[in-house]
């Protein structure tokens, strides 16, 4: 490829990068206005927004890798190609922090909403009581109305106080005893496909996370170390897994079953 359509193409790739990451932001912080952090709903607005978003920081990445690698001659590409390896370790490591802030704020919302609802339901009981008592003891349809006044209760219509006393009571009694009733099925927390529905997509996102953390660290790099972050993780726990047989009192395994070797030859061919 001519040098002109090589440095055509890189610039193309680096502007669509940085204009992915403008439209990311912007995207952003559109949905998350306003800021109530402390609410468990806005927590889990903030993971769903970021995640459904994400593909546009990780294409513009790729795109600076691949600007960077059409016009390796280019000394401000390869400076950018820098940066955003560095701030892809905190793109990876934020996605991974992702995963215990979506369960936190799941089990928090659900928590809050039932001791909304118990509130809610004792409350019911007590106001459906106090109507419950008012009704019985009223001695007239005038002294009904006045006792279901003072609890904010329904008032009587003309149909209602052309029925006698013992009748009004009984009627007023079911329609106070259907509305309870009703109030407290609402109020019975969320029904099982509810829960699978909050199971479902909890597990949804924190596998997302996960899967975004692992793409961003593959093209993170941080700044003293030769090795990209997700290649830094591997031998970590190639290590780790090498040594557990030293723990164990069992024979060290041999350097041929290196599991970070794979990845230290690619890294030697790479240019």
């Amino acid at each position: 490829m001519p040098e002109e359509e090589r440095r055509a193409l890189a610039l193309l790739l680096a502007v669509s990068a940085r204009s992915l990451v403008f439209a990311f932001a912007v995207a952003v912080a559109v949905r998350l206005f306003p800021v109530q952090a402390l609410d468990p709903a806005w927590q889990i607005n903030v993971c769903s927004v970021l995640l459904h978003q994400a593909a546009l920081p990780l294409l513009a990445l790729v795109l600076m890798h691949a600007a960077s690698a059409v016009h390796p001659s280019d000394g401000r590409l390869a400076a950018a190609r820098r940066r955003w390896r560095g701030l892809a370790v905190a793109a990876s490591l934020g996605f991974l922090l992702l995963l215990p802030l979506q369960g936190f704020a799941t089990w928090r919302g659900l928590s809050q909403g039932l001791q909304r609802d118990a509130a809610r339901r004792a409350a019911a009981e007590r106001r459906s009581g106090a109507m419950l008592q008012a009704i019985q003891a009223a001695t007239s349809i005038d002294n009904l109305q006045a006792r279901m006044q003072r609890l904010q209760g329904p008032t009587l219509t003309p149909a209602d106080r052309a029925l006698p006393l013992p009748q009004l009571r009984r009627q007023l009694e079911a329609n106070l005893l259907a509305a309870r009733r009703q109030l407290l099925d609402k109020l019975a927390g969320p029904s099982p496909q509810q829960q699978w529905t909050l199971i479902s997509d909890g597990l949804r996102l924190a596998l997302s996370s996960l899967a975004f953390a692992l793409a961003f660290a593959a093209g993170a790099q941080r700044r003293l170390s030769p090795e990209p972050l997700l290649v830094e993780w591997y031998l970590a726990i190639g290590r780790w897994q090498h040594l557990r047989p030293l723990k164990l009192g069992r024979r060290q395994r041999t350097s041929t079953n290196d599991p970070g070797r794979y990845f230290r030859d690619i890294k030697s061919r790479d240019p």
